[in-house]
C-alpha cells in the first residue's frame, strides 16, 4: 500500500485530543535492539502532537502512537537501520541518500489504527502535518516482529523502502528511479514489465505482462513506486514460497531472484547496478552493526 499520499496541512492547526491509554510496559526482551524509545522530542511540530514513542535512525525519526507495543516500534527501527546500512558495517551504504532523507525530515510515522476514531494521532497527522518527509505510513496490524517481511503479514520492510525510495532515490537519481513516464530507466523498464506504456489502468493487461497491478486508483507514478518495491523484495527472496507467490499472482510474477533475472532484465539490472547501492539482503529486523 501507498500510505497516505500527499497531505497538505491546514493553515489554522486544529487541536487534537491525543489517546491517553498506551503500552506501559518495557519493550520485551525478544528484541535485543541497539536502538532505544524515547518520548517524543518534537510534540510541538505540526501534526506530531499525539505520537508518544520516538527512536531516532541515523538523524531519522521513527515516531509511534501509543498502541505501538515498543517490539513493533524498534522492529521498524532496525528494519530502517537495516535498508540504510545493509552490511552492517556501522556506516550508511549511499551516504548522498542519507543526507537527502535528512535533509527532508524523512519519517515513519505508526498509527494504532486506520480507523480515524480509534487513532488520533492519524487525524492529527491528516489534518497539521505540512513537512516533506513522508512517503509511506505504518498501522499497528500490519507490523508483525515474528516475520520480517512476510506478505501479508508484516508491511514494515515495504513502507519503509517505498519512503526511502519515494524521498531519496526519486530526487537524487532522477535519471535511474524517476516515476513519470519516459523519465528514467525505471519508467522503460516498468512499460515493458506491463506490456506497454499504460499511463491510466489499461483495463485488462497484456498477456505477456508480468506485472499487472490491478488498483485502478494507482496512477502511473504510484505504479512504479509499487514495481520498485516488487522488484527488490523479489531480488531479496523475501517472495520466493509458494504461498507468497500464489498470494501476488493476480500483481507480480516474477517471484524468486533467478526469475526477476530472466524475466526482467531491464529492472534486475538498474537494482543490482553498485552505483545505486540499494539494498540486496533482506532485513531480519535484527540490525547488527560489526
Amino acid at each position: 500500500g501507498g500510505g497516505l499520499g500527499h497531505i497538505n496541512g491546514t493553515t489554522q492547526p486544529e487541536p487534537v485530543e491525543c489517546s491517553e491509554s498506551g503500552d506501559e510496559t518495557p519493550a520485551q526482551s525478544t528484541n535485543s535492539s541497539i536502538f532505544t524509545i524515547q518520548e517524543n522530542p518534537h510534540v510541538n511540530q505540526s501534526g506530531m502532537a499525539c505520537f508518544t514513542k520516538y527512536v531516532e535512525v541515523f538523524g531519522l525519526g521513527v515516531y509511534a502512537e501509543s498502541g505501538l507495543s515498543d517490539e513493533q516500534v524498534l522492529h521498524a527501527a532496525d528494519v530502517l537501520a537495516e535498508l540504510l546500512d545493509n552490511d552492517e558495517d556501522g556506516v550508511v551504504d549511499d551516504q548522498a541518500l542519507l543526507s537527502r532523507l535528512q535533509d527532508m525530515n524523512a519519517l515513519v510515522p505508526m498509527f494504532n489504527s486506520e480507523e480515524i476514531d480509534e487513532s488520533p494521532a492519524l487525524l492529527d497527522f491528516e489534518e497539521n502535518y505540512n513537512g516533506n518527509g513522508l512517503g509511506a505510513v505504518l498501522f499497528a496490524n500490519e507490523v508483525d516482529p515474528e516475520n520480517p517481511g512476510l506478505w501479508g503479514a508484516d508491511a514494515t520492510i515495504e513502507e519503509i523502502m517505498h519512503t526511502i525510495n519515494h524521498i531519496g532515490h526519486v530526487n537524487l537519481y532522477p535519471d535511474a528511479f524517476g516515476f513519470e513516464p519516459n523519465s528514467s530507466l525505471l519508467s522503460d523498464a516498468m512499460d515493458e514489465a506491463r506490456g506497454g506504456q499504460f499511463i491510466e489502468h489499461p483495463g485488462e493487461y497484456p498477456e505477456d505482462a508480468w506485472y499487472h497491478y490491478d488498483d485502478v486508483t494507482c496512477e502511473y507514478d504510484c505504479m512504479a513506486i509499487e514495481y520498485l518495491y516488487w522488484a527488490q523484495v523479489a531480488n531479496m527472496g523475501l517472495l520466493n514460497d509458494t504461498e507468497t507467490c500464489d498470494g501476488i499472482d493476480d500483481e507480480w510474477q516474477p517471484c524468486s531472484k533467478e526469475l526477476l533475472e530472466s524475466m526482467d532484465a531491464l529492472i534486475y539490472a538498474l537494482i543490482t547496478d553498485p552505483q545505486y547501492m540499494l539494498p540486496q539482503i533482506a532485513p531480519d529486523g535484527q540490525y547488527n552493526p560489526e
